[in-house]
Order: C-alpha cells, then sequence, then structure tokens
C-alpha cells in the first residue's frame, strides 16, 4: 500500500474551496477508506488551527464551526500521527539552508516525509517547485499526481 506525508494545505483545500478542492478530497478520501496510508504531525494540526485563529477572512462567529471542521478532518482522515525525535531536527537544520523560499512549517513537512522516508503530498506551489528540497530525496507531490499514479 501506498504511503504518503500529508500537507496541512491538502486538508485546508477540502475545508475551504479552491481549484484543488476535489483532488484534495479524491486523495483523502482514499486515506480514510485505508487505499493509502497517511502520516500527519502535530504541526500539521497546529498549522491548521493558526490558520483559522488568526484568518481575517473568517469572521470571528465562524470560527469554531471551522475548528470542529478541521479536528473532524483530521480524526476521520484515518491517518497516523508522526512526531519526530530529537535527533531528527538536525534534518531539519539541513533542509532549512537548501531553499530559503519554503517557510519553517513546511519544511518540518519534508523533514517528516524524508524521516519516514515517503512523498510529502502538497499543493503548495513553493513545495511543489522546490528542487533543491528533491535533490535532497524529498519526494514532493500534487494529489492529482497521486491518484493518476494509483
Amino acid at each position: 500500500m501506498s504511503t504518503f506525508f500529508i500537507d496541512t494545505s491538502v486538508f485546508i483545500s477540502t475545508i475551504k474551496t479552491d481549484n484543488s478542492t476535489e483532488a484534495c478530497e479524491r486523495f483523502i478520501r482514499r486515506i480514510r477508506n485505508r487505499l493509502f496510508d497517511g502520516y500527519i504531525s502535530p504541526y500539521v494540526a497546529g498549522e491548521m488551527i493558526h490558520a483559522i485563529l488568526y484568518s481575517d477572512e473568517i469572521r470571528q462567529e465562524r470560527k469554531p464551526e471551522y475548528l470542529h471542521d478541521v479536528l473532524d478532518a483530521i480524526v476521520s482522515s484515518n491517518a497516523e500521527w508522526f512526531i519526530p525525535q530529537n535527533n531528527d531536527l538536525c534534518l531539519f537544520s539541513r533542509l532549512r539552508g537548501i531553499d530559503n523560499r519554503v517557510e519553517d512549517s513546511d519544511i518540518l513537512h519534508a523533514t517528516c516525509a524524508k524521516i519516514l522516508n515517503i512523498p510529502l503530498v502538497t499543493i503548495d506551489r513553493k513545495l511543489l517547485r522546490s528542487q533543491g528540497l528533491k535533490k535532497e530525496g524529498v519526494e514532493i507531490l500534487h494529489p492529482t499526481q497521486v491518484i493518476e499514479k494509483a
């Protein structure tokens, strides 16, 4: 069975509609139905919660509803949790120096994927374009690429 590390952007796209929503929903559905195995880290959950709490686009009275949707998406996804250990953060430091255009939180996700030796699935354009991370052995895929391979 194929296994993937799921970036925050994939979950967010299933909650907040964008151009990738359909592909993200199909990908998450395959994780949920155990056709694929998926991993996330506490950083993914934290990033999603942070995005809602500090969003200017979401009215304050709607934020609890969105937070509930995020927790439901995480729990119902059937994704396993991966928590990097102390020595794993050395890899983070190395990857951080590879591509300074990519945000720290995304470097954390790339680090988790590399440690687990599985592809990182994202819709984040900076990650998808990062030749430096790819040269370091981080496989980065769009959900559409995963679905087409299956």
